[in-house]
């Protein structure tokens, strides 16, 4: 789990104690087995099975948590969108996109944006 703020960090926080609290469960019912005691060995595997459950419901939360962080993506344009952009907004996609239907060659068409790329890449 990121530590990144205040949420992130609290989570990260009770990850930690959930963990300890399962570490020593597991001490106590080693405990217990080597003393033959059911009931207590009874005890520490529920309280380990719910502490796994609390572990996964972390993670759950803080998965959906950090989800809700990330700005949400721009709908995808349809096809005459696409084609109203501005020149320069233009990717090599919408630019295939525009010209596949008219016999472009997908092998020229490739080797002309590489060539668009490098000179590009000169400051041509």
């Amino acid at each position: 789990m990121a530590s990144d703020d205040f949420y992130s960090y609290s989570a990260k926080h009770r990850l930690q104690q959930i963990n300890a609290d399962r570490a020593q469960a597991l001490a106590n019912l080693e405990q217990a087995k080597a003393a033959a005691d059911y009931d207590t060995a009874s005890d520490a595997v529920q309280q380990i099975a719910n502490l796994d459950a609390e572990s996964r419901n972390l993670h759950d939360l803080h998965s959906r948590y950090v989800t809700s962080q990330r700005a949400p993506e721009a709908p995808e344009l349809t096809r005459e969108e696409r084609f109203a952009k501005p020149w320069e907004r233009m990717d090599y996609g919408d630019v295939w996109d525009m010209v596949k239907d008219h016999g472009a060659d997908p092998e020229a068409f490739r080797q002309g944006m590489a060539e668009v790329a490098r000179r590009k890449a000169r400051g041509e």
